[in-house]
């Protein structure tokens, strides 16, 4: 079996979380005007960001099921994030705007991979209650 060291889905959980966050508002973020549906987006996705971010945070330091509910929930919330751009708050037409070009994609790579280390994180927590 594949050994994964203490921490280190929480360290790379913080780290996917964080370049969610700060990404957009910097290098990924829409650049449509604010009153455009893709504007209300980026922010939902900013402030759905930091929430994970806290999440992930509060992963170092819980123990036992806290820890493993707490990762279930991150995944969770990976997912509602994922949905974010495009199904739950509409995106600009023109495949060629920001908020399409560069927002959605990574907003769905970077929450695809929160949900996913998030469940191999309450796995190996189940695994070690046994």
């Amino acid at each position: 079996m594949l050994k994964i060291k203490k921490k280190s889905t929480e360290i790379l959980n913080l780290l996917l979380a964080v370049i969610l966050t700060v990404g957009s508002l910097t290098f990924f973020k829409t650049r449509c005007g604010a009153d455009m549906h893709c504007h209300t987006a980026n922010t939902v996705i900013t402030i759905i960001g930091a929430v994970l971010v806290l999440l992930t945070v509060l992963g170092f330091v819980c123990k036992g099921k806290a820890k493993t509910v707490l990762a279930f929930l991150t995944a969770a919330v990976a997912v509602v994030e994922l949905l974010i751009p495009g199904v739950i708050l509409s995106l600009c037409m023109m495949s060629s705007m920001s908020c399409r070009a560069t927002m959605k994609p990574w907003t769905m790579l970077l929450s695809v991979g929160i949900a996913f280390v998030s469940v191999v994180s309450g796995i190996m927590s189940i695994r070690k209650g046994r």
